[in-house]
């Protein structure tokens, strides 16, 4: 998940809060122009940055001859809290898995907070919502 979702992301149950992260596992390998309407994606096993053939061409067609790049930053795994409702919301595999409670899995849930039990502070492990540990 990239860490920019986190100034629209808000608690589905109570549609107002926003959602605050604990971060357990990270990547910021990738990088983006920040000029222009050009696109490109580096390759995030190379951390040299982006290979020139790989640039988008502007309008006109000549390649982009340089671009400043931004790093940015991704959650591998995580937890979404809202501090309203104590719901927590799992990141896994990159992706932010807000479900209403009806829908999400209570194994799946349980088997991701005893795997991050360690970074999780004990008082809110024992308060979150659905379900605790």
């Amino acid at each position: 998940m990239n860490k920019k979702l986190l100034e629209i992301l808000v608690c589905p149950f109570d549609k107002v809060t926003s959602l605050e992260l604990l971060e357990f596992q990270s990547a910021s390998d990738s990088k983006i122009p920040i000029s222009g309407d050009e696109k490109a994606v580096s390759n995030a096993s190379d951390p040299t940055g982006p290979d020139p053939s790989t640039l988008t061409k502007r309008q006109n067609d000549n390649p982009i001859q340089k671009e400043t790049l931004q790093q940015i930053e991704i959650v591998e795994e995580g937890l979404l809290l809202c501090k309203t409702c104590q719901r927590f919301y799992p990141i896994v595999d990159e992706i932010p898995i807000i479900l209403p409670d009806e829908l999400r899995d209570k194994k799946k849930d349980i088997e991701f907070l005893n795997k991050w039990k360690e970074r999780i502070p004990v008082d809110l492990l024992t308060n979150l919502k659905p379900w605790s540990t």
